[in-house]
């Protein structure tokens, strides 16, 4: 389900609202512009999926600085709604779709 839904806020460019409940991380409500969805393998040949997420205000581990791009592990993401009636989807400049850290895409815009 997680997966469908930032899937369609990057077909709809729409900001999204998330909580990420990464062990070591802060906790809390998070808002953002999802870029891109990716797989990567470890080390130990496991999978895991990526999100490039353009956090533009919430709960932070660092510096308040937004927007500012981030990566995040879905598996840590939960309560995704996509926010029809918040501002229009900004591309971030630092969003590079021929990086080649997205050769196992699963979306991006």
């Amino acid at each position: 389900m997680k997966l469908q839904l930032l899937q369609q806020a990057i077909e709809q460019k729409k900001p999204i609202s998330f909580e990420y409940n990464k062990p070591g991380k802060v906790h809390g409500k998070r808002y953002g512009n999802t870029h891109a969805i990716y797989t990567i393998t470890r080390k130990d040949t496991s999978k895991s999926i990526k999100v490039h997420i353009v956090q533009t205000s919430g709960a932070t581990d660092s510096e308040k600085d937004f927007p500012e791009f981030r990566t995040f592990d879905i598996i840590n993401i939960s309560n995704i709604c996509i926010l029809h009636e918040e501002p229009s989807f900004i591309i971030d400049k630092r969003y590079n779709p021929a990086w080649t850290g997205y050769a196992d895409v699963i979306a991006k815009v």
